[in-house]
């Protein structure tokens, strides 16, 4: 590999001649006929080769430009926005790291340019009749014959395989059965006699795969690509580096083809429609999901780990994904869903009905939707092989983060976790229900005196100057273990006091002082403009219900209204100047209460166009705080399932070996480590990004379902003794209802987010 100098002193030169070809290509004319489009494709492949600019992540020993991980994100940005033509063959692109890892010094020089220019076209044998997801079953046989492989066999769903010079195939040259040993990976040309494909039509219409047969074929065994036998493992293998940044390759290509959508929810009329902003909303939620997810399997390789239990993920995420997109847009065409794809009349020339009948394929292709759930199920959280297998040791221990932590969050994560599940006792967090206004003073001023809440706080008030990330961490690890102490209403009324400079104030509560924010809360989040509390000569008059922490608090932060000149108002009071009346929370680890202030003395911190400026700072925070405990609850929610389903045995068998308890919990991981990652993601914006605030929107909005919704499967996989009022499944349920109910409801949130997609689109 070319040394990171030599990489750097090249920089400015790929992005320049990149920049130039990109220019030249927006201003050809796009082709207008499928065939067109191809030839264009593979014209611009080699327009690339002969540029240098083509493969970023490959070795530049075969080819490649061999970029650092950054410049290659540049590099797939600035392709995707320009919309230049992706390689016509897929498959290709599969093989090549194969060759480039495993393959002779012959091989390279013989395969990888021809198949980089797109000259040669590449077709994946793989599938059989008898061996599609579960390939270890393929039965086409091998047998050596001095210098040449006799090969037959029947290969099945090969796409493009008329159009294919050469097949990349599994073969058995081992003893007959199903396994994974005695496999070999042969590159067998197309043109070879005995070879005989024959074209299936897909649900389209079109005819993009094939059966191939081969009946007596040879194959030199120069064409075996590493060592026979292990072909299985070869198969697996890809460029770490390619791999991982082709995950956000597509997730460039998706953003535009989500943009694509908006605007066809505009030009027919949908852009006002709720129900159509919720799904848009949930699209690019799904598009950050996968950007998340991939930016964390990029982390993984930078570190030399293996994102493959992320990678598993984003490859289920994506296919259902693309079937909702295509189901969206198809919706949006409205009556015209009726006409054929190359009907007259239809809309954008039939794109949206045809990717939809293509999208099917999606969670079919490459293992199914099914296949994915067990992978994920036995290979990521180690439950019970649904073949008697045995198990294997999950990925990592269920609910907590797929990808290894940098070292100060997994720090954050272990002494607040020991801190936390060292003093939370489920049958004491039971017993609150008949004392709803307390909570653990002691665990509190532990948290303090680690640095809790003023974890992010400045470090001239005492605070920790650590990251909106790490102050997210906290909490979550806190909300894992059930944490029964006011940390988020105290955490969300520091940032409105740092946000309006109210150093005395933020130093109280950075010192240990318990806090809450009063303001009434409806579905839209915080209520600013009527039955709010009045200020008139520093006395403070009103009454607020539903005050999350208010029991508990030494100091409150309230939003009222100046009573002379209608402006709103933070003042500051203490708890010896206001009474609270104890309310019986749903969630037993929080307490809630009525707030009533009777001319109290108050101190006016902030007012006027201050007050509107810090809410919008401050809300965002608050948003992501809620969020995050919600993500620490979503995860203790699958952590308990995973291992009930592990240990429970029904009908002689561990539950988690039936596929129907397996794939609940594939899909609670997916739930709950989607929305860590969004979480995370969002809080490491800079509060001046333009998409920070949606990014809080749909961050916060998918963990609070995704906590209502992981509770509630929790439950649902524990039967009978999950709804036993002793267990704790019943805890979580309860704190993310409580939490989803606090800030802002997920379906406000999600609608917020479409509108600025609109506007910024429209």
């Amino acid at each position: 590999m070319a040394s990171t100098a030599v990489l750097d002193a090249h920089i400015g030169d790929w992005r320049v001649r990149l920049t130039a070809l990109l220019d030249d290509y927006r201003a050809r004319t796009r082709p207008a006929t499928s065939r067109a489009r191809f030839e264009e494709s593979v014209s611009w492949q080699s327009e690339l080769v002969d540029a240098g600019l083509a493969a970023p992540g490959w070795p530049a020993e075969v080819g490649g430009m061999e970029l650092p991980l950054e410049d290659q994100l540049d590099y797939y940005r600035m392709t995707s926005q320009a919309g230049v033509p992706k390689h016509p063959c897929a498959m290709s692109m599969i093989v090549a790291p194969t060759i480039i890892v495993h393959g002779t010094q012959e091989q390279k020089d013989r395969f990888l340019d021809p198949l980089l220019r797109a000259d040669e076209l590449w077709c994946q044998g793989f599938s059989e009749p008898g061996a599609g997801s579960d390939l270890a079953s393929l039965s086409t046989r091998a047998v050596r014959d001095g210098d040449v492989y006799r090969v037959t066999g029947q290969k099945i769903w090969t796409t493009k395989a008329d159009k294919a010079d050469w097949i990349f195939a599994l073969v058995r040259t081992g003893p007959a059965g199903r396994g994974t040993s005695g496999i070999t990976y042969l590159l067998i040309p197309m043109n070879s006699p005995g070879i005989e494909v024959r074209p299936l039509r897909d649900a389209a219409g079109g005819h993009h795969f094939a059966e191939v047969f081969l009946d007596d074929v040879e194959v030199p065994v120069a064409n075996r690509l590493g060592v026979e036998g292990e072909g299985w493992s070869i198969m697996r293998t890809s460029l770490g580096h390619e791999r991982a940044t082709a995950f956000l390759a597509d997730e460039f290509r998706y953003r535009g083809t989500v943009d694509k959508v908006v605007r066809l929810a505009i030009d027919q009329g949908y852009g006002s429609d709720p129900l159509i902003r919720q799904e848009l909303a949930q699209l690019e939620t799904s598009v950050r999901s996968i950007a998340a997810n991939s930016a964390r399997a990029l982390d993984a390789v930078l570190r030399g780990e293996d994102p493959g239990g992320v990678a598993s993920i984003n490859r289920l995420v994506k296919s259902e994904f693309e079937q909702r997109l295509h189901s969206l847009a198809l919706r949006l065409t409205g009556n015209a869903v009726v006409l054929g794809a190359r009907s007259t009349g239809v809309v954008e020339n039939g794109r949206w009905t045809f990717g939809y009948l293509m999208s099917r394929a999606a969670t079919i292709g490459a293992g199914t939707a099914e296949i994915q759930r067990n992978t994920i199920a036995e290979g990521v959280l180690g439950l019970p092989s649904h073949r008697g297998e045995g198990r294997r040791i999950p990925t990592v221990t269920p609910g907590r983060p797929l990808v290894t932590p940098e070292e100060d969050e997994a720090a954050l994560r272990e002494v607040v976790g020991s801190m936390v599940s060292s003093g939370v006792e489920t049958e004491r967090l039971l017993a609150r229900e008949v004392a709803p206004a307390d909570y653990d003073i002691g665990l509190w001023d532990n948290l303090v005196s680690f640095g809790l809440p003023g974890l992010a706080a400045p470090s001239s008030l005492g605070g920790g100057d650590a990251s909106l990330r790490l102050l997210c961490v906290a909490v979550e690890e806190a909300a894992y273990h059930l944490a029964p102490v006011p940390l988020v209403p105290t955490a969300i009324a520091l940032e409105l006091l740092l946000a309006v400079g109210a150093q005395d104030a933020a130093e109280a509560v950075i010192g240990g002082a318990t806090a809450a924010f009063v303001a009434a809360v409806d579905d839209r989040g915080w209520v600013r403009d009527e039955g709010l509390p009045v200020v008139e000569g520093g006395r403070l008059t009103g009454t607020v219900e539903r005050v999350v922490g208010a029991p508990v608090v030494d100091v409150l932060v309230v939003l009222a209204t100046d009573a002379a000149t209608g402006d709103p108002v933070l003042a500051t009071i203490t708890s010896e100047e206001f009474t609270a009346t104890t309310q019986n929370p749903v969630d037993l680890t929080s307490t809630v209460g009525i707030v009533t202030f009777d001319r109290a003395a108050a101190t006016t911190v902030a007012s006027g166009t201050d007050v509107v400026r810090a809410l919008e700072s401050a809300g965002r925070v608050a948003r992501l705080l809620v969020a995050a405990d919600s993500v620490g609850v979503a995860n203790r929610a699958l952590a308990l399932a995973v291992e009930w389903a592990g240990r429970r045995e029904q009908f002689g068998h561990a539950i988690g070996s039936f596929q129907a308890i397996a794939h609940k919990c594939a899909d609670l991981l997916v739930l709950a480590e989607g929305a860590r990652a969004q979480v995370l993601e969002a809080a490491d914006r800079d509060a001046a990004d333009p998409d920070a605030a949606t990014a809080a929107d749909l961050a916060a909005a998918e963990a609070l379902s995704a906590a209502v919704k992981a509770t509630e499967e929790c439950i649902q996989i524990h039967g009978g003794i999950g709804f036993t009022w002793e267990h704790p499944s019943h805890l979580l349920l309860r704190r993310a209802m409580a939490n989803e109910a606090s800030i802002c409801r997920p379906e406000v949130l999600r609608d917020l987010a479409a509108g600025e997609l609109i506007a910024r689109l429209g």
